[in-house]
């Protein structure tokens, strides 16, 4: 009869074992996991405590009419946000569906679509101006930029704002004239939650532009993108001309 293991491999080797295993065989027992890896009962148990802290797995709802007498043994399953973290074709299927909708509607279809995806900023980002403004803070235009960074940010585009500032040449360069400065804004994008399909379909770019520059009050430039290969998506905002001393 073969000892059970304290810990075969490391940790992390141990973790993503174990995690295959419920994603394949569950839902099951901690004896199940241990028999089936040759570890202790408490080696998988510590294990299985820190997955389900950590939210990516979860304790399976035995029903009513299945189980037997006594207390029935926890089993887990995969939780929802681990199933939604696992590879499952989704991007393949998104640019199969994007590109079916482009042959049966044509562009102004596509361009339709991607303006839906995105309807909800614009209502999203006023609802929280018009809650900080009714907490007595005062919202500029480069505050609503910020606001907006967080908003894309929380949809997952890693969005960060880099202000820029400009000289701009004087007209007679006389001495003692003070230089002006054009107070600008880049609003980069690490990451793109629909890189694939807008690698195909540059409408969904082009739309997002167009709400920036709305959400903005101001013409904005869409300056790269990832998915022209890029390593951010920069769009160019235009503030302020200013002055410096």
């Amino acid at each position: 009869m073969t000892t059970p293991q304290q810990e075969p491999a490391g940790p992390h080797a141990t973790r993503d074992r174990l995690i295959d295993a419920i994603s394949a065989h569950g839902p099951i027992t901690a004896r199940q996991l241990a028999e089936r890896f040759e570890l202790t009962s408490a080696a998988v148990r510590r294990h299985l405590a820190l997955l389900e802290a950590d939210g990516v797995i979860e304790e399976h709802e035995v029903p009513v009419a299945h189980r037997g007498r006594g207390r029935p043994s926890k089993t887990f399953v995969l939780s929802k946000a681990a199933h939604e973290k696992l590879p499952g074709g989704y991007d393949e299927l998104a640019v199969l569906a994007v590109a079916e909708l482009a042959r049966r509607g044509g562009e102004d279809a596509v361009a339709q679509l991607a303006a839906r995806r995105i309807a909800d900023w614009e209502s999203a980002l006023s609802a929280e101006v018009e809650r900080r403004e009714a907490a007595g803070e005062r919202i500029t235009r480069s505050r609503r930029i910020e606001l907006l960074a967080e908003l894309l940010t929380d949809r997952g585009y890693a969005t960060t704002v880099r202000p820029l500032h400009v000289p701009l040449p004087t007209a007679g360069g006389r001495p003692g004239e003070i230089p002006r400065t054009l107070v600008t804004a880049q609003l980069c994008h690490g990451r793109c939650p629909v890189l694939d399909v807008a690698a195909d379909h540059p409408e969904l770019c082009e739309a997002e532009s167009e709400l920036i520059s709305r959400i903005i009050g101001a013409p904005v430039q869409r300056l790269a993108t990832l998915a022209q290969g890029a390593h951010v998506c920069t769009t160019h905002i235009p503030l302020t001309e200013g002055r410096t001393s």
